[in-house]
């Protein structure tokens, strides 16, 4: 008896796995789609640069990566990429801040999905206009719906990249950093930068922001510097570095 009941269960469990698996739907869908690449969080979204630490160039690129979403296909596929407002500043302008989308050299070459590809590497190519210098713009980028490609998840709509020809504060300037090295200022970041001879940006801060034994390093340098700076103005009869804000330089609580 408890034979026929086991099998009668077994049964019956089979039965419903089939009958679920004949609902399922099969993707089937011929429209393909373009999602921005984020690696970690929607913080990937957001991308900071300045010409400020590059020396005599013209023109530099950021690089993003698109993965579709659908069917691959034997043959290559235009997309399209469009600017729209942002909400972070002055917006760029297309020709003046950086290559248009819809400049043809640019699409053709770029603008490109190859044949069999599901993932594509685009270069944002900025300019480096004189009114960096005095300003920091937005360029919020989103795919562009044509016949080949639509945008994909909704969270993964948009790359922004904010660029200048200034010294700005890094996005990896946070409270580990103030605490180490006090509030963030332009004349501290540059004195930083001379001292040390590194950039002081994301990829540097990141870098060695964890090692303990790294950052008493950089802050006794840093005192020091600063000690050694100071006596120098105040023999020249001028007063301490400070900010343009006339806020003295300091290296936080640490």
């Amino acid at each position: 008896m408890k034979k026929i009941v086991f099998l009668s269960s077994i049964l019956v469990l089979l039965s419903v796995l089939c009958s679920c698996e004949e609902d399922l739907p099969l993707y089937d869908s011929q429209q393909a789609r373009l999602n921005f690449k984020y690696n970690y969080s929607h913080s990937d979204s957001l991308i900071s640069y300045s010409f400020v630490y590059y020396g005599d160039i013209k023109q530099d690129t950021v690089w993003v990566t698109l993965n579709t979403m659908g069917f691959p296909a034997d043959h290559d596929r235009q997309f399209e990429l469009r600017q729209v407002p942002s909400p972070n500043g002055e917006n760029a302008v297309p020709g003046k801040h950086y290559v248009s989308f819809d400049d043809p050299g640019y699409k053709s070459r770029y603008l490109v999905v190859p044949a069999h590809a599901v993932t594509i590497d685009v270069p944002i190519i900025m300019l480096r206009d004189a009114s960096l210098k005095s300003t920091m713009v937005a360029l919020r980028v989103m795919v562009k719906d044509n016949e080949n490609f639509i945008s994909g998840y909704a969270n993964e709509l948009f790359k922004e990249i904010t660029f200048t020809d200034m010294l700005t504060k890094p996005d990896a300037w946070g409270a580990a950093m103030n605490w180490y090295f006090g509030e963030y200022g332009k004349v501290k970041h540059q004195f930083m930068i001379d001292v040390t001879g590194e950039k002081w940006d994301d990829d540097y801060i990141k870098s060695f922001i964890n090692d303990y034994g790294y950052v008493t390093y950089l802050k006794s340098k840093l005192r020091t510097a600063l000690e050694e700076e100071n006596a120098r103005r105040r023999a020249a009869g001028l007063g301490d570095l400070c900010e343009e804000n006339g806020m003295l330089i300091n290296w936080g609580q640490f």
